[in-house]
């Protein structure tokens, strides 16, 4: 081989390696490109990904408050009952029951399951108060009229200041029947409930006839409600306890802390999986 075959031959391997540089060059580039573009992707799936996790965590902290206001409202509202106008008392309980029950629906499609379990206990609390609050209403404004009626709501002072006024023996007698009204006898119920309307029609604790209500005062119709409710005294106990003994025997307290506690520990990250996180 003479030297210009050698240059020749040179020249076509420098050519090669320069194609085979370019091309890997364009490899390199494409590459590049390639894993850049992924990498951006990637990126943007990720930052999608907190974006959605921030918008659900925002609107589970959103419906847990409004389930808990919505709660909130609907307990006390069954503890305050007896002061609402007797002819709205069901349908107030009935317009916080639904309020509470869409606030509950709304947490079945954010989770977790655990905050939903403790939300559908706390609404299985107020279920079981709403059974017998209206009845309750009826009961216990009629055991506090009566107690009104006293001097001042005791009978012994009753006595002494008074010299025995009948009316006011007449609302301390009905205000000690209604309180045991369960424990009383069956058979004997029927000649009790004749002797109990008796006790409050003379106690003075009722309205004239066609004129407003006044506090502390029961119509005619509260009577008649009364009667009816005394009538069936199922869970008696829970109808004509005070207020500060009734509030802790419903266990909405319990109910109320145990679901915040699930909220707590789920956004410390110490509760149980979410559901479709």
């Amino acid at each position: 081989m003479n030297v210009q075959d050698v240059h020749t031959a040179v020249t076509a391997l420098g050519a090669v390696f320069s194609g085979v540089a370019a091309l890997a060059a364009v490899m390199v580039a494409r590459w590049q490109t390639t894993f850049g573009r992924r990498l951006a992707l990637e990126s943007m799936s990720a930052q999608a990904a907190v974006e959605r996790r921030q918008r659900l965590d925002a609107e589970r902290c959103e419906a847990w408050k409004a389930f808990l206001r919505a709660s909130d409202a609907f307990a006390d509202t069954v503890w305050r009952l007896k002061e609402f106008d007797p002819r709205s008392r069901a349908e107030e309980l009935r317009t916080k029951s639904q309020e509470l029950t869409q606030a509950c629906s709304g947490l079945r499609v954010l989770g977790p399951d655990a905050v939903v379990r403790h939300a559908e206990e706390l609404r299985g609390r107020c279920g079981r108060m709403e059974r017998y609050a209206v009845r309750r209403a009826v009961v216990r404004s009629a055991l506090d009229a009566l107690k009104r009626r006293w001097c001042p709501g005791n009978a012994e002072r009753c006595e002494e200041r008074c010299g025995g006024n009948d009316a006011h023996g007449c609302a301390s007698l009905a205000h000690e029947m209604l309180e045991v009204w369960g424990d009383r006898d069956e058979d004997d119920r029927p000649d009790d409930l004749d002797h109990l309307e008796y006790l409050v029609r003379e106690s003075g604790v009722l309205a004239d006839d066609g004129a407003p209500a006044e506090s502390g005062t029961l119509t005619e119709e509260d009577l008649q409600q009364l009667l009816a409710v005394t009538r069936n005294p199922v869970s008696w106990s829970l109808l004509s306890a005070e207020d500060y003994w009734f509030r802790p025997r419903t266990g909405y307290d319990e109910g109320r802390s145990a679901f915040v506690s699930s909220v707590h520990a789920f956004l410390d990250g110490t509760g149980e999986a979410t559901a479709g996180a």
